[in-house]
């Protein structure tokens, strides 16, 4: 598939859209009685790769997808091929893998997409780690679930999550298979998977028809940021990454601390700005002093956050579709209205926080803050490519903003 096309240069689909509502499959509880100490699947795939699942981007339809799966454009070919049953029902399977190896064997991470017969697509995120300290890196090996604790031979241990775009359906979990790898080239493997297991409810909803198979064949790249993790050590660590002692580290750590050039001042305070209840901090640090330049060691790329009670937190500044909430909720006002008298001043803001100059708005045609409902607002940063980068604040009845996004690709209209 034009994996090409849907991928971001790190090999993932281009908008993780978990946290719209795969995320609620991730973090849920497991509801099957006999696994209720099992550790659940969002929780594997979190020690793995946080940016494993990512279905399409929400702007590209089904429609443009399928038609995309249907190309005789040999560029948009998938690298994963196969079939998924449940319920009698058969769908066809595309999709993409990534591995990454170790002394400790080798973990492997997919994500891929289901089409139904009726053109239904759902998604379905997996992960293959070693069992019971598999080592193996080429060849066979069975296939198990969480609740096995032994079993003769190479062994891996699977587990995945099943949603539509919005919305988890349930967890996926092996009861038997068999997996076989075969290096191609030094960052390719060649695999092919045969998976019998069930699918199990999120937070405790019940399932009807929870058998199912799976049979993959093609290709997996590496991803060497993809953390091997044993399932058969108590600790789950990382088997990829070389042991120190803890006396070595605080001696690191320590070493470090000493050597980073800190500068803190504020920028934005509760006397000087009524939107905000916290003092708004810029910093710049040099991680190591004693190699800088003193006439002009700060960064040219500025730096915020606020401190909230115990805790610091950052503005972490956005170059994609991100949800702003947490952060704006605890820096505005609880009094601060957004209105036609706010306006402007809120958006000083947010130019203080991005550090962005807001374009001119002769020349683009388009006012940089627009209020076409009363408890929406936008407000335009700039151009991305073809579209419209922009801050969208929704408010509630009384105007108070309750939820900020930032997104690249925004109509002059929602």
């Amino acid at each position: 598939m034009a994996f090409s096309a849907l991928s971001s240069t790190g090999a993932r689909w281009t908008t993780s859209l978990m946290g719209g509502g795969l995320l609620v499959a991730v973090m849920a509880p497991a509801s099957a009685d006999p696994l209720e100490e099992r550790m659940p699947p969002g929780m594997l795939i979190e020690m793995v790769d946080p940016t494993l699942c990512s279905p399409p981007p929400e702007e590209m339809s089904d429609a443009e997808i399928i038609a995309m799966l249907d190309s005789d454009d040999p560029q948009m070919a998938p690298p994963i091929v196969g079939a998924w049953e449940r319920q009698d029902e058969r769908w066809r399977v595309y999709g993409q893998g990534w591995f990454n190896d170790s002394s400790s064997g080798l973990v492997v991470g997919t994500m891929l997409m289901l089409r139904s017969e009726g053109d239904e697509l759902q998604y379905l995120c997996m992960v293959l780690s070693p069992h019971a300290e598999t080592a193996m890196v080429e060849g066979e090996a069975a296939l198990v679930g969480p609740d096995v604790e032994t079993i003769d031979g190479d062994t891996f241990m699977a587990m995945g999550i099943l949603g539509e775009r919005r919305e988890g359906l349930g967890e996926v979990l092996a009861d038997a298979g068999s997996v076989h790898f075969e290096q191609a080239a030094e960052d390719t493997l060649e695999w092919r998977l045969t998976f019998d297991g069930r699918l199990t409810g999120i937070d405790e909803q019940p399932q009807e028809g929870t058998e199912i198979s799976l049979r993959l064949e093609g290709e997996l790249s590496r991803d060497s940021s993809m953390r091997v993790v044993d399932w058969g050590r108590d600790d789950l660590v990382d088997a990829s990454a070389p042991s120190v002692s803890e006396e070595e580290l605080a001696e690191v750590k320590a070493l470090f601390m000493e050597d980073m050039r800190l500068e803190v001042e504020p920028v934005v305070t509760p006397d000087n700005n009524d939107i905000v209840q916290r003092t708004v901090y810029r910093y710049d640090y040099d991680t190591f002093a004693s190699l800088s330049d003193d006439s002009g060691w700060r960064s040219t790329r500025e730096h915020f956050f606020y401190q909230d009670g115990d805790r610091l937190r950052p503005f972490q500044r956005p170059s994609s579709d991100t949800d702003l909430s947490a952060f704006f909720g605890g820096l505005l006002d609880p009094g601060f209205v957004l209105d036609e008298a706010t306006a402007d001043d809120f958006r000083e803001l947010l130019m203080t926080l991005t550090g962005e100059d807001f374009f001119e708005e002769e020349d683009v045609k388009l006012d940089n803050i627009i209020n076409f409902r009363p408890d929406e607002w936008i407000f335009f940063t700039g151009t991305f490519f073809d579209h419209y980068k922009a801050f969208v604040v929704y408010t509630d009845d009384d105007g108070h903003p309750d939820k900020v996004l930032y997104r690249l690709k925004q109509q002059p209209t929602s």
